[in-house]
């Protein structure tokens, strides 16, 4: 009975394990404040600026 559920223990290990990312990602952020306008954004590649009219530009 014991070694049943040391099998079956390891078996769900395993079985969670995989469905754990293989790969940790960082996400960035970032804000801008210009004189039209504010933004943030949010994600794993991020970009933030004023664009030549004074508004905010932010990409995730």
């Amino acid at each position: 009975m014991k070694l049943r559920i040391i099998r079956m223990a390891i078996g769900l290990t395993a079985l969670v394990a995989s469905f754990l990312p293989q790969k940790a990602e960082a996400i960035e952020s970032c804000t801008i404040t210009c004189p039209w306008g504010s933004c943030i954004a949010i994600g794993y590649i991020v970009e933030c600026y004023c664009d030549t009219d004074g508004h905010a530009v932010c990409n995730s």
